[in-house]
C-alpha cells in the first residue's frame, strides 16, 4: 500500500482552480451579454472597449479559455481524468500557470496595488494551476494510486 505525502492525496488545490476558473469567467459572461457589473474602471470604459465587436469575441474566448481550465483541473484530480492523456492535461496546466502567473506580476509591477482585484486575481489563478498541476506531476510519478 502507497501512502501519499502530506497534502498531495488532497484534490483541494484542483477543486479550487475549478472554482477559481468560475469566478473568473462570471463577468467575462455578463459582459459579453451587455452589463458592465465589476469591469475595469466603471461603465463609461466599458462602453468605449465593448463598443468593438472583438472585445465581445474576446470576452467569450475566455469564457471558453475557463471552462477549457475548470475540465484540465477537475480531469487532474479525478479518478475519471487519468482515463485521458497526462501529456496534454499536465501541459495546459503548466501552460495556464505560466500566462496567468506573468500577467498577475506583470499587472502588480505596472499598476502596483492600484487595482485590487484583477492583478492579484490573474496571479492567484496561476498559483492554483501551478499547484494543480505540480500536485499532477507528483502523484503521476510518486503515488499513481494516491489520486482521489
Amino acid at each position: 500500500m502507497t501512502v501519499p505525502r502530506p497534502g498531495l492525496g488532497s484534490p483541494w488545490i484542483g477543486y479550487a482552480t475549478c472554482a477559481w476558473t468560475a469566478i473568473f469567467a462570471a463577468p467575462h459572461i455578463w459582459w459579453a451579454l451587455g452589463s458592465p457589473v465589476a469591469f475595469p474602471d466603471g461603465d463609461a470604459n466599458y462602453r468605449v472597449f465593448m463598443s468593438a465587436t472583438w472585445r465581445i469575441a474576446y470576452d467569450w474566448v475566455v469564457v471558453f479559455l475557463s471552462f477549457t481550465g475548470f475540465g484540465v483541473a477537475l480531469a487532474l484530480v479525478r479518478p475519471w481524468g487519468r482515463a485521458i492523456p497526462r501529456l496534454p492535461l499536465h501541459a495546459l496546466a503548466w501552460l495556464a500557470f505560466g500566462i496567468l502567473t506573468l500577467r498577475g506580476v506583470a499587472g502588480l509591477a505596472v499598476d502596483g496595488l492600484a487595482d485590487p482585484i484583477w492583478s492579484p486575481g490573474f496571479l492567484v489563478g496561476g498559483l492554483l494551476f501551478g499547484g494543480v498541476a505540480w500536485r499532477a506531476h507528483r502523484l503521476g510519478k510518486a503515488h499513481p494510486a494516491a489520486e482521489s
